[in-house]
């Protein structure tokens, strides 16, 4: 019985962070979309994620941090060259993080690939940005 005592805990501090994480995320909140990069791609593709966030019309997305319920922080990394997937195009990988008020992260996204290719019009920006927001509307149902 002593060694399950750890467990439950663990199991119900789990369980805790995720009730936060869902209520500061709640449907029609308000979110500021961070881009944590200075280059053009990763900017565009903040961009689009705030495009996409917007259409999606769960949460409603702000201007400022100050205005927000809740951050989405994207962080994007860019790479360009021949590789087997790239065809010589950009390379992108996109990770999403909600933070609260205070700035601590309350959920972090997995990691995002994509290369261009003609299944995403070679377009591997976009193709993130659509596979991240497929994983939130699974996250966040209403």
């Amino acid at each position: 019985m002593k060694k399950l005592i750890p467990v439950f805990a663990f199991l119900f501090a789990t369980g805790t962070a995720s009730a936060q994480e869902l209520a500061i995320a709640s449907k029609g909140n308000k979110v500021y979309i961070e881009n944590t990069s200075k280059n053009d791609n990763a900017v565009k593709t903040a961009d689009e994620l705030k495009e996409r966030v917007g259409e999606w019309n769960y949460w409603t997305v702000v201007n400022s941090p100050a205005e927000a319920d809740f951050v989405l922080a994207a962080e994007t990394e860019v790479s360009k060259g021949i590789t087997a997937t790239s065809w010589g195009g950009k390379s992108y990988v996109l990770t999403g993080k909600i933070k609260d008020k205070k700035g601590e992260v309350v959920w972090e996204s997995n990691s995002y690939k994509s290369s261009p290719n003609g299944t995403n019009g070679f377009n591997s920006s976009k193709a993130v940005v659509k596979k991240m927001i497929r994983d939130l509307k699974k996250k966040f149902k209403d």
